[in-house]
């Protein structure tokens, strides 16, 4: 039986606080090789620096570079009979996956984030069931003010563990129900627009709040993070709506064209209310972008339920409610959140410039979200849909994934920093 060995990768990436000069510096010292070599690896895209590793040779390696400030990625399903040989210099080879690379392994190269071996999806999800008392819930709450947010020192470098998220869930479908249940006993149509509002922001804030949960540096409060739901909902959909009239020419696209007017609507509503460097983490991006997202697609199926209340009926709008409600978990809430999080690696604690917005880190995430969009509203055309949407969905949340392990990856590196500093 052949064993199972592991590569050591690097996508030009570098910890937001290390100048890229002093890390280029450091590259060529580790490997003994010119600087003007050593800048040639630093251009976005992917190359296997040493191959053939034990996952435990591969995890130290990656770590040594890290506190140089450079971050590479361990990557696992490599063969060691594989007829590439390491000699422990750089191997100057773009990544090439192999026919046996999984989804994951294919989708983060292409967006340019940490691969997904090591990641523990039971370990995520590991606290949901937990019992917890008022006094847990309150400071949980109490979090992204000039006393609640932690010092780099004091950030937990565990992975985050989230649970508010399915208590919230819960609360709102119970009032969702009773909303249902009142109506149609009832019939007084003044619980109708209750019964609206619940019903379409009950699953995206909910899951709103597991970004608000994953976001580690807990720098951000409730109350910041509902002012992006409304604020970047409204803008949102009036520069989408701008967008709209832009790409008018390309109607012909149909539905699909949405994509290429939402994406860059919400984008924009995005850098006009969350651009400032008192958030410089890649959490925090992820976390800004989501609300964006959520308040979008809130507001966007709140107009359709309206609608259809008002060319339809009662029963059309509740399952149209009930539809858009299971499936914005995989629609504008994580792809505006992944154009954050790759715009927030990008701007590294900057001030944001329209460069940043050509940059090949955003580039490439920015059209995974909008393919996504794009192939989402496509209907049936060479696929059934319910199976490009479930493509889309696996797309997606493995980019949000490997964000939060990146992000996670971020504060470990500003951490050791921070202690290396302190140590001199």
């Amino acid at each position: 039986m052949m064993a199972c060995t592991y590569k050591l990768v690097f996508k030009g990436d570098i910890a937001p606080d290390k100048n890229r000069g002093k890390a280029v510096n450091e590259f060529a010292s580790l490997f003994n090789i010119s600087i003007a070599k050593a800048e040639q690896y630093f251009n976005g895209r992917s190359y296997v620096l040493k191959k053939g590793l034990s996952h435990g040779k591969a995890q130290y390696m990656s770590e040594v570079m890290l506190e140089a400030g450079i971050i590479c990625y361990v990557m696992g399903n490599e063969n060691a009979s594989n007829r590439f040989s390491s000699k422990g210099d750089v191997i100057a080879k773009k990544t090439l996956f192999q026919n046996r690379a999984t989804l994951s392994q294919h989708v983060t190269s292409f967006a340019g984030t940490t691969d997904l071996a090591d990641f523990n999806i039971k370990l995520l999800f590991s606290d949901v069931f937990k019992k917890r008392n008022d006094e847990e819930l309150e400071e949980y709450y109490s979090v992204g003010t000039m006393t609640t947010t932690p010092d780099i020192n004091e950030i937990t470098s565990e992975f985050p563990r989230p649970w508010l998220f399915i208590r919230l869930f819960g609360l709102m479908l119970l009032t969702y129900f009773g909303f249902i249940y009142s109506f149609e006993y009832w019939e007084n149509i003044k619980l109708l627009p209750g019964l609206i509002f619940v019903g379409t922001f009950a699953m995206p804030l909910s899951v709103l709040v597991f970004f608000f949960e994953t976001n580690v540096p807990r720098n951000v409060s409730l109350i910041k993070v509902f002012k992006l739901v409304l604020q970047g909902g409204i803008l949102s959909l009036i520069f989408s709506l701008l967008m709209f009239q832009l790409t008018s020419d390309l109607n012909w696209l149909g539905p699909p064209v949405a994509g290429l007017a939402e994406e860059p609507g919400k984008l924009i509503a995005l850098l006009l209310i969350a651009n400032a460097v008192r958030y410089p983490y890649i959490l925090n991006g992820l976390l800004f972008g989501a609300a964006v997202g959520c308040g979008f697609g809130s507001f966007e199926s709140a107009g359709y339920a309206f609608e259809i209340l008002l060319s339809q009926n009662y029963t059309s709008m509740i399952d149209n409610i009930n539809l858009r409600g299971v499936l914005s978990p995989f629609g504008h809430i994580i792809w505006t959140g992944m154009i954050g999080a790759a715009l927030w690696k990008v701007k590294q604690g900057r001030p944001f410039m329209i460069s940043m917005l050509f940059e090949y880190t955003f580039v490439r995430v920015f059209l995974i979200a909008t393919l996504s969009h794009m192939l989402w509203n496509s209907g049936d055309w060479l696929l059934p849909w319910i199976i490009k949407a479930s493509f889309i969905s696996v797309v997606g949340w493995i980019v949000i994934f490997s964000y939060i392990n990146e992000g996670v990856l971020e504060l470990k590196s500003l951490k050791n920093n921070a202690t290396s500093k302190e140590s001199v």
